[in-house]
């Protein structure tokens, strides 16, 4: 009987991350318009900032902030596609980490569950995945910008 129990809430606890990701009540109120407003303002303050992958400064034309969590299964398996992102695009595109998607830089630009990827152009935030599961999406949009320049 506790078996099953227990399997039951292993169960539900899975299918509720599965469905909303790893998420924070206390962000997940934010609107999609004032997280625009706020990724803006963010980014103007924040646009001269160094890779983790790289040492040397890089032009505030397009950045990648990705908000994770350490103990998020989902920030986990992204990880080494967040890393191939940094090499790719080593000197083009910065990628900064954050760990704790209840920073201040998170509340910026309301970021209500991790993993989400924000993309940055010239400080304006001009694309955002949240629960990502790759980087393609990204990817694809990044090459976009950087043909258009």
């Amino acid at each position: 009987m506790i078996k099953k129990l227990l399997a039951i809430i292993v169960l539900v606890m899975v299918a509720s991350l599965s469905i909303a990701g790893c998420t924070s009540s206390t962000n997940s109120n934010q609107t999609a318009s004032s997280a625009s407003q706020a990724a803006s303002s963010a980014a103007s303050k924040t646009a001269n900032t160094t890779t983790s992958a790289s040492a040397t400064r890089v032009p505030p034309h397009l950045r990648v902030l990705f908000f994770y969590e350490t103990n998020c299964p989902y920030c986990e398996a992204l990880e080494p596609h967040v890393t191939q992102l940094e090499k790719t695009y080593a000197g083009k595109v910065p990628v900064q980490s954050i760990a704790n998607y209840a920073s201040p830089l998170a509340e910026q630009y309301h970021v209500p569950s991790v993993p989400t990827l924000i993309l940055l152009n010239n400080g304006r935030e001009v694309g955002r995945w949240v629960d990502a599961t790759n980087t393609t999406g990204i990817s694809a949009q990044i090459n976009s910008l950087l043909r258009a320049s």
